[in-house]
């Protein structure tokens, strides 16, 4: 896992995690509320670990990026997908 972001690196480019689909957004809002909820002790509370909520949170952010089509942000001066 991550032979192809480290490809990417080595060959000077975005890696394409970061600029095609939506695969970092919803990781790192998932990785965000498993944080959050374990700084004011949410999991106590829910009874259900803060990772599963978590990975149905960064799932449904997947599917809907899927559905409607939606995409990560490029950078400033990136060329067009599959373009030179």
């Amino acid at each position: 896992m991550g032979g192809g972001t480290l490809r990417d690196v080595l060959i000077r480019q975005v890696p394409g995690v970061l600029s095609s689909g939506l695969y970092a957004i919803p990781a790192l809002a998932g990785a965000g509320l498993v944080v959050a909820a374990d700084a004011v002790g949410v999991a106590r509370l829910l009874g259900v670990p803060a990772t599963m909520w978590a990975a149905a949170v960064c799932f449904l952010i997947r599917v809907l990026g899927l559905h409607f089509g939606l995409d990560a942000p490029k950078p400033p001066g990136a060329p067009p997908v599959g373009g030179d």
